[in-house]
């Protein structure tokens, strides 16, 4: 099969089952695998010469544990499908935490379950708590580091550091980033973000100035 869709693509022509004429076609091919191609390339499991034709341009997504900016709107997305009338209801800030610390091994549709699990216990009336989460997930819960610097944190200071960043530039970007967030969170409002940065009012609009 291999060999014959190599020639598709590399010839753009085919015979029909039981023909003997070769026939022309024009398309667009999109591939989607779950596993590492050019690995299997490496132990002699796929054909390098229909690897390399295929490979013309390869947009890897990384799993779901790994874009923990992706895990609550995509919750909240689920939300709003499995309540489709009316206005959602909304996570506490418990609930967004063990849903952020999650490992996810069945990536976005796992998350979805995960939700669908939340909605089914919930009964109506305020946002969705801890109490809602099944119990046999509950002593999960109980386990998980309520640190937030975990690991992605140190990857991302080690490649700072390895590029030559200073102590000076690496806190500067990460109170950017921290400001840019929590403004956010907040819909620009300033006094609200401030509040969740623990800082002044005044703190925060300064260093908001000095960013411009």
């Amino acid at each position: 099969m291999k060999a014959q869709l190599l020639r598709v693509v590399q010839e753009h022509t085919y015979k029909r089952v039981g023909g003997n004429a070769w026939q022309k076609t024009d398309f667009r091919l999109v591939c989607a695998t779950n596993r590492d191609l050019l690995q299997q390339v490496h132990q002699g499991k796929f054909r390098a010469d229909l690897y390399f034709r295929i490979a013309s341009f390869v947009c890897k997504l990384p799993p779901l544990r790994e874009r923990h900016e992706d895990v609550i709107p995509l919750a909240e997305y689920f939300l709003r499908v499995i309540h489709p009338n009316g206005e959602p209801p909304q996570f506490d800030e418990s609930v967004r935490h063990y849903l952020l610390t999650k490992e996810y091994p069945g990536n976005v549709r796992d998350l979805r379950q995960i939700v669908s699990r939340l909605m089914y216990r919930y009964s109506g009336g305020g946002i969705i708590s801890l109490g809602n989460v099944p119990p046999n997930e509950r002593p999960e819960i109980e386990r998980q580091d309520t640190t937030w610097s975990d690991g992605d944190f140190e990857r991302v200071i080690r490649r700072a550091v390895l590029l030559g960043a200073g102590l000076k530039e690496i806190g500067r970007a990460a109170e950017d980033v921290a400001i840019q967030i929590a403004t956010d969170e907040e819909n620009g409002n300033l006094q609200l973000a401030a509040r969740r940065l623990g800082v002044t009012d005044r703190t925060l609009q300064l260093r908001c100035a000095n960013r411009r």
